[in-house]
């Protein structure tokens, strides 16, 4: 059985270097992260579907990481977790409009991101 497979769309070098670490030490397939919203989904159209795809809501690039989020489920379906410095409600309200398998506020403990992860995965084995 393949490695399980999870995308970073994150803009922050450090913390998607440091998610990549986190994730490859605890045994899944990280490809190398992406910057933007464009390039998650130019790297969705281009690779192999991932398994769960970590995302962050303030994204470089013209479109954020919720309307990333909303083209990949009407596109794929691929499971999305939020990482996230906002908790301001109307971005709750937009993020929640997703159906997002997840969010955690950032900075959150490793543990709880494998956590988070663990059930993302779980939830997407599911079928509706």
């Amino acid at each position: 059985m393949p490695a399980t497979t999870i995308l970073i769309i994150e803009d922050d070098g450090l913390i998607a270097l440091r998610t990549m670490e986190l994730l490859a030490k605890a045994g899944y397939d990280v490809p190398d992260p992406v910057p933007t919203g464009e390039d998650g989904l130019d790297y969705l159209a281009g690779n192999e579907e991932p398994d769960l795809i970590l995302m962050d809501i303030g994204l470089a690039g013209k479109i954020d990481g919720i309307e990333t989020a909303r083209k990949i489920r009407e596109r794929y379906g691929i499971p999305v977790i939020f990482l996230t410095a906002y908790t301001n409600e109307s971005i709750v309200s937009r993020m929640n409009e997703v159906r997002p398998a997840g969010y955690l506020v950032k900075p959150y403990p490793e543990k709880d991101l494998l956590d988070a992860v663990k059930e993302g995965l779980s939830v997407h084995a599911v079928p509706d």
